[in-house]
């Protein structure tokens, strides 16, 4: 009913970008300054709404009242931690045709570990979530501050030290555990999730750094500049993007794996990698064909946005009201020109990249309101 004070809390807080001393780069046109100083907000990578569990509305005696409650039922639990456990390739025994079952063994168990992989922000976190599970996250507190700050890490470090919950043999002593602590520290982090965590509210959150009108009464004309090989981040913005804008955003690119696949055709890893011309990143599980109700736009984008020319000539003539790098370090394609006919507040750059350094971060960041999936504490590790 929205009175947790503790998850408001969370829900309500935003946290603050990281600030870096501008470095100039070897295509920069700006003098040097000591002085210039260019900032790197959070963000992760989320997860699509359908995978949330529906709520069902019951009567409940609050205060000797009955109201009316959204209530989430969480998965019945019949293991401790789940089997499928990170590193241990043999616990992962789910194909490509496999996503239901893969994620019900994660809701089947009161915890299932997860940890940093290529970056501390991993997919793996969103779908034990949204499978109404609680993650056991390893070495969390190495993360730094900003890194996965959109998580409600204080619900997940409190979730850890729940009497009886021993991780060295992932096993927990149930005449210790405090079940109805789980049970509220769950459905806590399902809240959150809700109003946090989906593609369309990590987007809104996008829109709101940038105070970019949702609700202006003006026409929107968003440019999602994308590409077309699989890569986390660019899918599940795009995503949120196209939910909230629907026919109002135009993409650039736009990858046919997230929209369309015939019904002729058999839903299996040849079929599919043959079909879109590359294998599935993860087997697609958690992003693919999650954008079929608008397979009209994408055969609209396809005809109208076909060439480079296209887009470059719109960009001059400012028809866009914001444009958007979904993946701005492996396609910056336009940027230079982007640069010359907006201003900063109206260019968002998403950069879901490995724990990594890249020279140009700086740079994009002077230009545009960056958002990044791995701030290291050091600036120097990461631009």
């Amino acid at each position: 009913m929205g009175h947790d004070a503790i998850i408001q809390k969370l829900i309500n807080f935003i946290s603050p970008p990281k600030v870096c001393p501008y470095r100039q780069s070897s295509s920069s046109s700006l003098e040097k300054s000591t002085n210039i100083t260019v900032e790197f907000y959070p963000i992760v990578f989320g997860f699509i709404d359908q995978y949330l569990f529906e709520s069902i509305p019951r009567q409940v005696l609050i205060n000797q009242q009955l109201k009316i409650v959204d209530q989430v039922c969480l998965p019945k639990k019949f293991k401790d931690f789940s089997e499928l456990t990170p590193g241990k390739l043999q616990t992962y025994k789910f194909s490509f045709e496999n996503e239901i079952d893969y994620r019900r063994l994660y809701s089947t168990a009161y915890f299932a570990i997860t940890m940093k992989k290529g970056g501390w922000d991993c997919n793996r976190h969103y779908e034990i979530i949204s499978s109404g599970t609680m993650p056991f996250f390893d070495k969390l507190n190495e993360a730094g501050n900003y890194t996965l700050s959109l998580l409600p890490k204080s619900i997940l470090y409190e979730a850890q030290t729940i009497p009886g919950v021993t991780r060295y043999n992932m096993s927990i002593n149930h005449q210790l555990f405090d079940l109805n602590q789980y049970n509220l520290l769950l459905h806590r982090l399902l809240y959150y999730a809700k109003h946090r965590l989906t593609t369309v509210k990590i987007v809104e959150y996008i829109l709101k750094i940038i105070r970019y009108p949702i609700k202006s009464s003006k026409k929107h004309s968003i440019l999602y500049i994308s590409h077309e090989e699989c890569d986390y981040m660019k899918e599940f913005m795009l995503h949120g993007f196209t939910r909230i804008f629907e026919e109002n955003l135009y993409v650039f690119k736009p990858p046919k794996y997230m929209y369309k696949y015939p019904t002729s055709k058999m839903w299996n890893q040849e079929e599919t990698k043959n079909y879109f011309k590359q294998a599935l990143y993860g087997f697609g599980y958690g992003y693919k064909l999650s954008l079929k109700n608008y397979v009209r736009l994408y055969e609209r984008d396809k005809k109208n946005l076909h060439n480079d020319t296209i887009i470059e000539n719109n960009i001059k003539a400012k028809n866009y009201s914001l444009i958007v790098f979904g993946s701005i370090i492996r396609n910056n394609k336009f940027f230079s020109l982007t640069i010359k006919h907006y201003e900063r507040s109206r260019i968002v750059l998403i950069d879901g990249e490995d724990d990594l350094k890249h020279k140009d971060r700086s740079e994009y960041a002077k230009w545009g309101t960056y958002f990044l999936r791995e701030i290291p504490d050091n600036c120097d590790t990461f631009m």
